[in-house]
């Protein structure tokens, strides 16, 4: 097996990790360009909400089940080819979205794209840990979280804007962008990077669940609250009478809380307890995306938006610091393993089960799917103990 030699550094800006840097940026406007707009487009077209969230849930189940396929093929042909095959599959169907109508299509495009992001999640994050070094991993990793966070952004900015003025031109200009990622790395990362990944450590998984006590749990329902938010509350904001590119505002509003949190609200949580900080964070959580459903006021929606943002995003990297934290060195590949599985798996229940709700009992059960989920984990939280979760 060739490997790179030397590849890690502690530059924080070398050639490999600003490559990554911008397609993160890419990366993130695609994602937040196409995964909005789809449901736009389809709820345009008089498809049943339950529909959309069934097309939701199958492109998550695509990158869930995508996952140990890609981890062969990283070990087998390297970073580089797995990132262009991602590209190659979005570019080659999400543009093409909105021109048909046919939902067999929109299916095979979902399945298709779910398998490209499962390709990009991947191979990005396994180059990042490839290429940076002990001493500046975390900052890394800040840097590539940040870079998608404003291509998210940018992308739920602008691809209203664009749709506004003609769908078909939004998605082609969302396929502009996957195609300078595609060539960013095609150029720039122009050797073959092989890595080799331990079968073993992805053995024992069920073990696993019984020391992480929470981490698993809230992963999972913040799975279920980001693929809702993302893919079925768009159309919520649609159904209220606002205009597409509000809903746009709406959105980059969550993803502008989530940016600006995610770092003051981790480096807390080294001072404070990272559990005693992930309470604070599922608490407001709850009562922020409670106000998103009853609040008519669209100044208000729009803070209420990046509240949320501010409270929910933070989640994703405090459980995963919590699994780091209750797992040996051995087993720590099988907890980001059970990590990862539950957190898409969350992404794929999320779209279906809150469509479901919405079809039974109306839009405003929007989130009913997963506030359930985080009163329940408090509850789980709060019968640890104050000595368990810091709060002495």
């Amino acid at each position: 097996m060739q490997h790179v030699s030397s590849p890690k550094s502690t530059v924080l800006f070398s050639t490999r990790l600003l490559t990554l840097y911008s397609l993160s940026l890419l990366f993130g406007i695609s994602l937040g360009l196409f995964n909005p707009l789809m449901s736009t487009f389809m709820e345009q077209q008089q498809v049943s909400q339950i529909s959309i969230g069934i097309h939701s849930t199958i492109y998550f189940l695509a990158i869930t089940v995508g996952t140990p396929f890609v981890n062969k093929l990283l070990r087998q042909q390297g970073i580089r080819r797995v990132l262009l095959l991602g590209l190659l599959l979005m570019g080659l169907s999400a543009p093409f979205f909105a021109l048909t109508s046919y939902l067999s299509l929109w299916l095979i495009i979902r399945i298709l794209m779910g398998f490209g992001v499962c390709c990009l999640l991947i191979g990005g994050q396994t180059a990042l840990n490839y290429f940076s070094h002990e001493n500046n991993r975390a900052r890394v990793n800040g840097f590539y979280f940040l870079a998608m966070g404003l291509g998210l952004i940018i992308g739920t900015i602008f691809g209203p804007h664009f749709y506004s003025l003609n769908p078909q031109f939004a998605f082609l200009m969302g396929g502009g962008v996957v195609v300078s990622a595609f060539l960013l790395v095609l150029f720039c990362l122009k050797k073959k990077f092989m890595v080799s990944i331990p079968t073993s450590s992805s053995l024992r998984l069920l073990p696993l669940l019984k020391k992480f006590k929470f981490p698993i749990h809230g992963i999972f329902a913040y799975g279920i609250a980001n693929a809702t938010l993302i893919t079925l509350y768009p159309v919520f904001i649609l159904n209220q009478n606002y205009n597409v590119e509000q809903m746009g505002l709406t959105l980059s509003m969550f993803f502008l809380g989530n940016l600006l949190s995610t770092v003051p609200v981790t480096n807390l949580a080294d001072k404070l307890g990272k559990t005693r900080v992930l309470f604070m964070c599922v608490s407001v959580g709850i009562i922020v995306t409670l106000g998103l459903i009853v609040i008519n006021n669209y100044s208000l929606i729009l803070l209420f938006s990046g509240l949320a943002g501010a409270s929910i995003g933070p989640i994703y990297p405090l459980c995963l610091a919590l699994v780091g934290e209750q797992v040996t060195s051995k087993e720590l590949g099988a907890g980001i393993a059970l990590f990862t599985t539950s957190y898409s798996l969350g992404n794929a229940a999320g779209p279906i089960l809150s469509s479901l709700m919405m079809a039974m009992f109306g839009n405003r059960f929007i989130f009913s799917a997963f506030i359930p989920l985080y009163i329940f984990l408090l509850l789980r939280m709060r019968g640890m103990g104050k000595k368990q979760l810091n709060f002495e």
